[in-house]
């Protein structure tokens, strides 16, 4: 269940920013803190040498910080709840809570009148997170951890959950999944069709990386093809697709062989690569670390990586649309248990939140949440020509499935699936090894590649 609420939350957002804003350009340089423009009375924000130098009090006291001045030391001091700074001005360094020396890689300095400090370090130092908007020509800054603990505190029963299954792994965990099932394809002239298809894998998860493996076999996907027209390869890729990957620190590297042999790369060990995915990482890298406002968190940045000036205010948006629909007052309470119900009522309150018009809803799924941590959950569709159901049980340990869905006159689908969890003593690894090929699948992308020649059947 835990590693499915990061997929639904990426479907939440993807509604919260269907009509995302734009970032218009500006010639002066602008901050925004928390989602709000400041304001600087006296002096101006400016570029200079790369850097965004902004007004020291005006910019301390948005984000939040108490400010003294010591004329005669020429210092100014701040402090931001536990966190003190003091600054000598016009030197290079930050003196954070009396001990600890911050270098910035440039000094304030004193210009009509007000002094100018550099605002990613002076950010930092009071934990807020930095971002630069080139588009709007706005430095943004967020306060990263105090946005979700107040997201979490509408989620304290599913973020209660996730702690609950997750307590039982320390550092590194182990999951095993296997996942198979069958489609029943219909065909009144040449004769139905039953195609199985599954997946089979292994994945270790660690403070700082994720390695998975495993394969894949989805010959069904060729249902309805003329096999006296299918090639060989193509077949047989379909039926045993293997893969592994590597999550570290944004970068994912994946090696599969079907895929090599479809963009003809170099025979051998080949890794391929692409970097910045940081929604990743906020699906739990280490067990109990994920919560509700560190996935939205971590899916909001991403989908605005390129006009963070949208950041907080889709942030919240999206915060406001989850909290509508999985928040802890949709729960009903059941002597030491919790229920959840996905209904009529609750799709009508989801497209008010939206400002959509309310349509009919052909689906219940419903939740139970036991006071030992488990849980189960059940899905049903009945449409005009659809009905499907799906059911199941996750707990500290383990993850399962079974459903079924039907088409008419199509096909009928049956599924099911499991997964194991354990405590690992083995960790996972960072990175592929070090005499493997790698190659920059964004650099692939861009470069136009001819396919292979498959022989026909």
């Amino acid at each position: 269940m835990k590693k499915l609420i990061p997929l639904c939350l990426a479907l939440i957002l993807s509604l919260a920013l269907a009509v995302p804003a734009s970032a218009a350009e500006s010639e002066t340089v602008a901050v925004q803190v928390n989602g709000e423009t400041v304001a600087f009375p006296n002096a101006s924000p400016e570029l200079k040498d790369g850097r965004t130098m902004v007004p020291m009090r005006a910019v301390l006291e948005a984000l939040g910080a108490a400010v003294d001045y010591s004329a005669e030391t020429q210092t100014v001091t701040a402090t931001l709840g536990e966190t003190t700074i003091s600054h000598v001005i016009g030197e290079d360094k930050i003196i954070v809570d009396g001990d600890q020396v911050m270098t910035m890689d440039t000094a304030s300095y004193v210009k009509s009148g007000s002094t100018l400090v550099p605002l990613r370090f002076f950010s930092q130092a009071l934990g807020y997170e930095v971002y630069w908007d080139a588009g709007a020509h706005t430095a943004v800054v967020i306060n990263k951890d105090a946005a979700i603990a107040e997201i979490d505190k509408s989620f304290t029963i599913l973020n209660g959950l996730q702690a609950k299954q997750a307590g039982a792994m320390k550092d590194n965990m182990a999951l095993d999944m296997d996942f198979s099932g069958e489609a029943k394809v219909f065909d009144s002239i040449s004769g139905d069709q039953t195609l199985p298809f599954s997946m089979k894998m292994s994945a270790l998860y660690g403070a700082e990386a994720m390695n998975m493996e495993g394969a894949m076999d989805l010959s069904a996907l060729l249902a309805g093809t003329d096999e006296t027209e299918l090639p060989e390869e193509m077949a047989a890729m379909l039926e045993n697709l293997s893969f592994k990957m590597i999550y570290s620190g944004e970068v994912m590297w994946m090696q599969m062989p079907a895929l090599s042999t479809v963009l003809n790369l170099p025979e051998g060990e080949v890794w391929l690569k692409t970097s910045e995915m940081p929604a990743l990482g906020a699906m739990g890298m280490k067990a109990g670390t994920t919560s509700f406002g560190s996935i939205l968190y971590a899916a909001a940045e991403a989908a605005d990586a390129e006009v963070p000036v949208n950041l907080y205010d889709d942030l919240t948006k999206a915060a406001q649309l989850t909290t509508t629909l999985i928040g802890d007052e949709t729960f009903t309470k059941e002597g030491e248990n919790y229920s959840w119900k996905l209904d009529a009522d609750k799709s009508a309150a989801l497209a008010d939140a939206l400002g959509a018009s309310a349509v009919s809803f052909p689906f219940t799924m419903e939740m139970t949440i036991q006071a030992d941590g488990s849980s189960t959950f059940a899905v049903e569709l009945s449409m005009d020509e659809i009905t499907m159901s799906i059911s199941g049980s996750s707990s500290a340990s383990a993850f399962s499935l079974k459903g079924q869905m039907q088409v008419k006159n199509v096909c009928d689908l049956t599924f099911q699936g499991e997964a194991k969890m354990a405590a690992s003593d083995k960790a996972p690894v960072a990175a592929p090894p070090a005499d493997a090929e790698v190659l920059d699948l964004d650099e692939l992308a861009a470069v136009p590649m001819p396919l292979p020649e498959l022989s026909a059947a």
